[in-house]
């Protein structure tokens, strides 16, 4: 998978996350959704990193536009 792949992928659960955060029918916390898509986001991951650690960085830099 190409680095622009990988990118897209995280970008893609991201906005996911995103999404279901500020849907009126959520009740978990930001913290809860990023450990429910942390086995999602964990092939894209550095493997010095946890997933939903950096999971929540992508989703910072998706809501900040970068």
């Amino acid at each position: 998978m190409t680095p622009e792949e990988t990118d897209n992928a995280a970008r893609a659960i991201a906005k996911k996350i995103i999404t279901e955060l500020n849907s009126k029918s959520n009740k978990l916390t930001f913290r809860q959704l990023l450990h429910k898509y942390a086995s999602q986001a964990k092939p894209f991951c550095p493997k010095k990193h946890e997933p939903w650690l950096w999971l929540c960085v992508i989703v910072h830099r998706v809501v900040e536009g970068k």
